[in-house]
């Protein structure tokens, strides 16, 4: 197995290039984690985990939680549902982990919801902004960000203002991806509208080719693309190069598109779903989050991280309220009593069949330089 010990975020570049052995002995309180730290979304994964790195490190400076230390165990999974659920089991049954948090994928997601159930775990926080994961409630899921349905009729609601009406989709062939399309067709369908095309993309791969295709020849005036930013940017660059550019529209998911396309991601409209960490504007943790990230390793602000230092402190807040012992189940009945808790300019609400958590959204534009307009 293949184990990153994330414990110093200093460290967490060069603990991504090695497989070691680790021991949860020295921890006072075992957090894990599982996600794509070698495949198509690595670097995404990477930016997340520095985030709640970050705000661990910074709490076991100021004594932890009454004097326990939290300590991250992060293994790789590749971004395979089966690795994921290895991954998970090993968490919990070796590693000892009182909660799970930032996991990535819907398909990774999907796979581990019997295990943490069966061993009366949370999972906190993960990047999937599935249905199938919020409605019908399942429980022991706790989500941070929005719905990908309430990103998706952010994307729509603003094209329909600008006069963009006639929308294609790209999406990745796997749950979801099927969920936004889904959710595209339904926000145009209350608008009395249809996609003019949809394409799929094989999920973990950039194979555009045909999509391309396909969509060119709907000559649409928008695109959303529901997907990771590699085949997105692939997907662009193709269909530039066939002289078709609409305005594009991606999800929260693809806001590392500026890495893999460069400057010709400029003008792409990026929904996010966690508060702009690039200026303060009087956000609380938006301003506790660049005084953290500034006095660790890497000072590069981003939304990746922001997004993973806001599921840090929201596990930090659930432990810091709770009496005596940390438990598994503690944190969960802790989770469940959030209504409206403000994480200092950032809410989250909860409950016994409820846990959606957030459905903040926001829209970006990427610049030519890889920064982000509002």
């Amino acid at each position: 197995m293949k184990l990153v010990d994330f414990s110093r975020a200093g460290s967490l570049l060069a603990g991504l290039l090695l497989s070691v052995a680790s021991s949860t002995a020295s921890a006072d309180i075992v957090l894990g984690h599982s996600g794509d730290l070698s495949g198509n979304t690595a670097a995404l994964t990477t930016d997340y985990v520095r985030g709640m790195n970050a705000y661990f490190d910074d709490l076991n400076k100021r004594g932890g939680i009454r004097g326990e230390k939290i300590k991250l165990i992060s293994l790789d999974d590749g971004f395979n549902p089966d690795k994921t659920a290895e991954n998970t089991k090993a968490l919990i049954e070796k590693h000892e982990a009182v909660a799970l948090v930032g996991f990535r994928g819907t398909a990774n997601m999907l796979k581990i919801v019997p295990i943490v159930q069966a061993a009366g775990i949370a999972q906190i926080g993960n990047t999937s902004g599935a249905k199938s994961l919020r409605d019908p409630y399942v429980p022991n899921l706790f989500h941070v960000r929005a719905s990908t349905t309430d990103e998706v009729e952010a994307a729509v609601n603003h094209a329909w203002t600008i006069g963009i009406n006639k929308i294609a989709a790209l999406y990745q062939d796997d749950a979801f991806g099927k969920e936004g399309l889904e959710a595209l067709n339904a926000s145009l369908q209350k608008r009395g509208a249809k996609p003019v095309a949809v394409a799929p993309v094989p999920r973990g791969t950039v194979d555009v080719s045909k999509a391309i295709d396909v969509i060119a020849a709907a000559q649409p005036q928008a695109v959303l693309l529901i997907g990771q930013a590699k085949p997105n940017a692939a997907f662009i660059k193709g269909l530039r190069l066939k002289g078709v550019s609409p305005q594009f529209f991606v999800l929260s998911v693809s806001s590392g598109l500026y890495a893999e396309l460069k400057e010709p991601s400029a003008g792409v409209i990026a929904v996010q779903v966690v508060p702009y960490p690039f200026t303060e504007l009087g956000n609380a943790v938006v301003r506790e989050y660049q005084t953290v990230i500034s006095a660790s390793g890497d000072k590069k602000f981003s939304y990746n991280s922001m997004e993973g230092f806001l599921n840090a402190k929201l596990v930090a807040r659930a432990m810091q309220k709770i009496s005596g012992p940390v438990s598994r189940a503690k944190i969960i009945s802790t989770l469940e009593s959030f209504t409206n808790e403000d994480l200092g300019g950032f809410a989250l609400t909860y409950g016994k069949h409820s846990n959606l958590g957030s459905r903040f959204v926001n829209l970006t534009m990427i610049r030519a330089d890889g920064s982000f307009a509002r």
